[in-house]
C-alpha cells in the first residue's frame, strides 16, 4: 500500500471521531442550543463568518501563491465564492448587531439629555427627592 492510500484510509478511518469530537465541542458550548435572543443569534454568524476565514483563508492563499494548477482551479474558484459568501454573512450580521445593541432616536422621538445636577440628585441616597434647602 503506496504512503498516500494509507493516509487516505486514516483520514476515512478518522472522520467519524473528528466529526463527533466537533459535535461534542459544538453541544458543550451551547452553539446546538436554540439562541436566546437575535443578538445571541447574530454572534453566532458573526463566529462561523470568522472561522470560515480561519480554515478557507490560508487554502486560499497558499493556492494563489503556488499557482493554482488547472484541475485546482475549479476549487480556487469555489474557494473564493465561499469567502465571499461567508463574509458578506458576517458583515451583515455585525451590522445588523451593531443597529441592535446602539438604537437611534426614531423619527419624532428626542433622546433626553439628562442635566448633572438631576444625576446627581438621583445618585444621592440621603436626597428624598426634594430640592436642597438653602443655608
Amino acid at each position: 500500500m503506496s504512503r498516500s492510500a494509507l493516509w487516505f484510509l486514516v483520514t476515512i478511518l478518522a472522520a467519524p471521531g473528528a466529526g463527533y469530537f466537533v459535535y461534542r465541542v459544538a453541544r458543550g458550548l451551547g452553539f446546538l442550543d436554540p439562541p436566546v435572543d437575535r443578538q445571541h443569534e447574530l454572534r453566532r454568524t458573526i463566529l462561523v463568518s470568522l472561522y470560515c476565514f480561519l480554515l478557507f483563508l490560508p487554502a486560499g492563499i497558499y493556492g494563489f501563491e503556488k499557482g493554482w494548477p488547472r484541475v485546482w482551479i475549479l476549487f480556487g474558484i469555489l474557494l473564493s465564492l465561499t469567502l465571499v459568501f461567508f463574509a458578506a454573512g458576517g458583515i451583515l450580521a455585525a451590522v445588523r448587531l451593531w443597529r441592535i445593541r446602539h438604537p437611534q432616536a426614531g423619527v419624532g422621538t428626542e433622546a433626553r439629555v439628562e442635566s448633572t445636577e438631576d444625576f446627581l440628585e438621583r445618585a444621592d441616597p440621603e436626597n428624598d427627592g426634594a430640592p436642597e434647602k438653602a443655608l
